[in-house]
């Protein structure tokens, strides 16, 4: 069991808390880009390791994401107007492009360079796997997008999904990586009910609940296995992988399975956003 001091270290990620710190070093998926698919579209609204964004796409195409408050008046530029290269505030009319530099301040007159003094807070970005990605970290130039697999496929072969968890997100990725909660959360009362497809395997974790457990420290994270007794000489064994600080990929089912991905990103210190992509390597998905 972890210490109370241990248990705030692995789950506090706001402000200068050190695991938070860490996750700024990697690139966080902010949203689909199908949220922001449209050029001079209107912006969303995101909170991530507990600050607040906005997300737009400009006339140009490109991708920012933004500190959510105007620095004159602090209203919210998730309701400003996405216009001609910029996103401006609807109060004073202060426009910021995608790197954040405030390029138009109508209410200034055309002799004042006061624009050029005031920038808002901007993170780099990148699209990639139909997903917007940002770097909130202080390396420069940032280091890669990770090459995970669900990346580097068409669009058709993948199927994205996100959710929020409102808990912290160690409670809410330890579920992932834990086998033997499926023997209960998520199995049938009457087996003869089941019509998952999978009831074989509905029978083993009903028959064996107390799986064994094995962990093999990885490079980038580590590899879990639970094991379950099915007679005197076979077993079954499942296989979750954790990839730092927070990409999980759970074991298939079945012949030409669907694999799983799943990233779980705090939104703050009580709250987490569950990205998830079901997808396969070879083929398209089926409507099915």
């Amino acid at each position: 069991m972890l210490t109370a001091e241990e248990n705030q270290l692995l789950c506090r990620v706001e402000g200068d808390a050190p695991m938070g710190q860490l996750m700024r070093r990697h690139w966080i998926p902010v949203c689909m880009a199908e949220e922001v698919a449209e050029p001079d579209g209107t912006p969303i609204r995101a909170r991530l390791l507990g600050e607040d964004l906005v997300v737009f796409r400009d006339s140009d195409g490109r991708i920012g994401v933004l500190g959510e408050y105007c620095p004159h008046r602090g209203p919210s530029l998730v309701y400003g107007r996405n216009e001609e290269g910029g996103l401006r505030c609807v109060y004073h009319g202060w426009k910021f492009d995608t790197s954040g530099a405030c390029v138009d301040m109508p209410n200034e007159p055309p002799e004042s360079n006061f624009k050029h003094k005031v920038k808002i807070t901007s993170y780099p970005c990148q699209e990639r796997g139909g997903m917007i990605w940002t770097y909130m970290g202080q390396e420069n130039p940032p280091p890669p997008i990770p090459d995970l697999e669900v990346l580097n496929l068409n669009d058709d072969q993948r199927f994205y999904a996100k959710r929020v968890q409102t808990c912290n997100w160690v409670q809410a990725m330890e579920g992932e990586i834990d086998q033997s909660h499926n023997s209960f959360l998520h199995t049938w009362l009457d087996l003869a009910n089941d019509n998952s497809g999978r009831s074989r395997i509905s029978e083993i974790r009903a028959k064996d609940t107390a799986p064994h457990f094995e962990v093999v420290e990885t490079d980038y994270g580590v590899c879990v296995a639970a094991r379950r007794h099915i007679d005197d000489d076979s077993y079954y064994i499942r296989i979750t992988q954790f990839l730092m600080p927070y990409h999980t990929m759970t074991g298939p089912y079945g012949e030409d399975p669907v694999r799983t991905w799943r990233c779980w990103v705090p939104i703050d210190d009580e709250n987490t956003l569950v990205h998830g992509a079901n997808f396969h390597p070879l083929r398209p998905l089926t409507d099915r």
